[in-house]
């Protein structure tokens, strides 16, 4: 490794000079001789690297703008490393990029369906075939501010880590390629600067409609610093060796936070949270069709009916398990509705639907019968939970069991064709037209639960298979892709997060190591889309004057640049099970981080969200944008679009899938999850004592779950029955004891 310092000038957004210091990594200094700055390094060794204060001095004012980089370089660089920028870039993001309109549909030729190479849009990523390429981002671009690659050849990882801010600017990060030369340099800039363009999501105002693409004119400039003035980058630079890649992944998770932690608050208690969704959904959501809808706008069609992703029959599920009256029966009825209303004669229930009408996945040109498969995975995976609580609730399931029966056997039978089960395929032939995707992932742990349901082990054996498939295809080469139907075949955390499932589940159905194994991989890649620190939101922005926290929100993929609250479309609780079968207590830390920040973006009546569209979201609203990337404009970031979003369904499955207190005996862990404060006051042998504390402004009710981790009954399918709940007023502090 090399290291450097450079300065560089700026006209708008194009450099004009540079000037490249070489550096050693210890306490020195530093002069410039075209520049009026000096810098002043103190370094501190750190386990597997180094913490670099590096403060620059201006003895002059700069005439024009400019900004200060470090910068690590490699000479042995090769194609085959994996470069990693969290939540934005996995393995370079090195697929075939076609500059395709928005929602993008590429569909190879009919002799390549599963063998071509996988497409991208043209979002920022390393070139297949040019020798030289470049990725510059932003710090708000990424779940966390780092950039990296793993050399597969030394068995080697290098990370670089910034904050995200330094004094009032954004951070930069550039990964830039030169193959010819075998060199890389992975470089943190203040202010970053994208230099002549950047990445953009709009109309692209030449003719070619609205599409995501890397080639929009960039804003960015320098800054002007005066005589005086100081500014400190502060960074770690981390080297490990004799690691795999799925170690690589985990010390990354580790270390993420080393510069920036996430800052603990208290918002939006879950069962006001999941209350406020409840009542909207019975006013707004429930179709005179008779099924719960996706979205509130009934006149455009994905707003109505989408199985699974956005929360097509996993939207009933929470009602089902908490309430017992009217939402439930609506649950039933929307359970009716797709298999009496929504199912091919093939066993495949259809993408989309709305007033009437069927609707493919795959546009306005194809059939109706063009299905996004993820979408049937995920509808498969959230109807068995629910004929599991049927048929544990002494409820007849005969109704629905001869069709869920024949979705199973439709994913069967298309792996045994393929030997996979691809990205889209067409109902009505049943042939795989976009392969090369790990986006239906959802099917293994849908197909482990059919196996449990139906006591078949042609099911268990497919979902064993076809587990075996993705890990070798995807999870090993660590990157999980085209879970969302609008991104081709880009990474994206839902794939990852589905994947995660569905290896929990099928350790849970088979018991074998290997899946939890898998399952452990998996989270670390997973768990890399999550946003690791809060970003610093313009002052003006309604974010920052709602005080909102981006720790623990969800980038979506590497296409749509946003983070989200929450997963798309699951609690997390795979990180909860995780736990229970391994004891590692950072599982638990992972899923405070995600279910903790989602109830904070619910629009409340007493507290309504301000949009972009200058208009308030109504209550029990959720909109799936964080917006820390400018990708959609500078005057974005900060805000909220208006609508009706996936969150929601999230948040329902939230309150029934992660208990808001969480005790395990085995090891005396008290872990709590929702919006109150717990301290213990005594452990015994088969008791906890303790007092709670409501700090938020809101009247809750919360749910507990104490057991020994060792005994995973709990874990099966669900648990919500078995959560104690109680009532606590708004500031109220009780004391509690909780036995086995």
């Amino acid at each position: 490794m090399r290291y450097s310092l450079m300065c560089k000038s700026f006209t708008g957004s194009e450099a004009l000079d540079c000037e490249k210091v070489t550096i050693n990594l210890e306490n020195n200094q530093y002069a410039f001789s075209r520049y009026p700055c000096s810098v002043s390094m103190t370094t501190q060794t750190l386990p597997y690297g180094q913490r670099l204060d590096i403060a620059l001095s201006f003895h002059e004012d700069t005439t024009d703008p400019m900004n200060f980089s470090f910068s690590m370089e490699t000479e042995q660089w090769e194609k085959g490393n994996y470069v990693l920028m969290p939540g934005a870039v996995y393995n370079g993001n090195r697929f075939v990029s076609l500059p395709l309109p928005y929602p993008p549909y590429y569909e190879p030729p009919q002799n390549s369906r599963c063998t071509d190479a996988e497409v991208i849009t043209s979002i920022p990523h390393l070139d297949v075939e040019k020798a030289h390429s470049q990725i510059s981002l932003l710090s708000g671009d990424m779940a966390s501010p780092l950039c990296g690659f793993y050399d597969f050849n030394s068995q080697s990882g290098s990370v670089l880590l910034g904050e995200h801010q330094c004094g009032s600017y954004y951070t930069g990060f550039t990964v830039d390629e030169n193959q010819t030369d075998c060199q890389a340099a992975f470089v943190l800039s203040v202010p970053g600067v994208r230099e002549t363009t950047q990445y953009f999501f709009g109309d692209q105002n030449d003719g070619k409609g609205f599409r995501p693409d890397v080639s929009a004119p960039s804003h960015d400039t320098g800054a002007l610093f005066k005589q005086g003035e100081l500014l400190t980058l502060t960074l770690c630079v981390f080297h490990w060796q004799q690691i795999s890649l799925p170690d690589f992944f985990k010390l990354v998770n580790g270390s993420k936070t080393t510069l920036e932690s996430p800052k603990h608050f208290y918002n939006v208690p879950f069962h006001k949270a999941y209350t406020s969704i409840k009542e909207k959904y019975q006013k707004e959501n429930f179709t005179e069709e008779g099924y719960y809808s996706v979205g509130t706008d009934w006149n455009i069609p994905q707003q109505c009916w989408q199985a699974g992703w956005i929360g097509g029959g996993i939207n009933s599920y929470p009602f089902l398990l908490e309430d017992s009256s009217e939402a439930r029966q609506r649950a039933l009825s929307t359970l009716r509705f797709i298999f009496s209303r929504l199912q091919h004669p093939g066993g495949w229930v259809f993408g989309m639907y709305g007033n009437g009408r069927f609707y493919g996945d795959g546009g306005d040109s194809n059939p109706d019968t063009i299905l996004l498969v993820r979408k049937n995975a995920d509808l498969l995976y959230f109807v068995l939970k629910q004929l599991f609580w049927l048929s544990d609730h002494r409820h007849s399931t005969i109704e629905f069991e001869q069709p869920v029966k024949a979705l199973c056997d439709a994913f069967v039978r298309l792996f045994q064709k393929y030997g996979q089960i691809g990205q889209f395929m067409d109902m009505a032939t049943e042939e795989i037209v976009v392969g090369n995707s790990a986006g239906a992932c959802m099917a293994v742990g849908a197909l482990a639960l059919a196996s449990e349901y139906f006591q078949c082990t042609e099911y268990r054996n497919a979902a064993e298979q076809l587990g075996d498939y993705y890990y070798n295809n995807y999870v090993k080469k660590g990157m999980l892709n085209g879970c969302p139907g609008e991104i081709c075949q880009a990474p994206d955390s839902e794939a990852a997060f589905a994947m995660l499932e569905s290896y929990v589940q099928l350790f849970e159905t088979t018991r074998e190591s290997i899946w939890l194994s898998y399952a452990e991989v998996t989270c670390e890649i997973a768990m890399t889309w999550v946003m690791s620190y809060d970003f610093v939101f313009p002052a003006h922005s309604t974010a920052a004057k709602r005080g909102v926290h981006s720790s623990g929100t969800v980038f979506a993929n590497a296409q749509n640049k946003h983070s989200a609250p929450g997963i798309c479309t699951l609690s997390g609780n795979s990180l909860l099970r995780l736990f229970r079968f391994t004891g590692n207590a950072k599982y638990l830390r992972y899923l405070h981080a995600i279910a903790h920040s989602l109830p904070q973006y619910v629009s409340l009546a007493e507290d309504p969200e301000l949009t972009l569209e200058k208009k308030y979201l109504p209550a029990g609203y959720m909109n799936e944008r964080v917006q820390t990337s400018d990708w959609e404009g500078k005057e974005t970031v900060g805000e909220f679009l208006y609508g009706s979003n996936w969150p929601e369904v999230s948040m329902l499955l939230t309150f029934v899938e992660v208990p808001g207190v969480y005790v395990d005996f085995a090891s005396r862990t008290l872990q709590v999850f929702d919006h109150v404060e717990c301290f213990v006051t005594q452990w015994n042998a088969d008791s906890v004592l303790f007092e709670m504390h409501n700090p938020t402004a809101y009247d809750t009710t919360v749910t507990l779950l104490a057991d020994e981790r060792t005994n995973t009954k709990h874990v099966t399918h669900n648990y919500f029955e078995k959560m104690k709940t109680v009532p606590l007023s708004a500031g109220q502090r009780i004391q509690l004891e909780l036995k086995k």
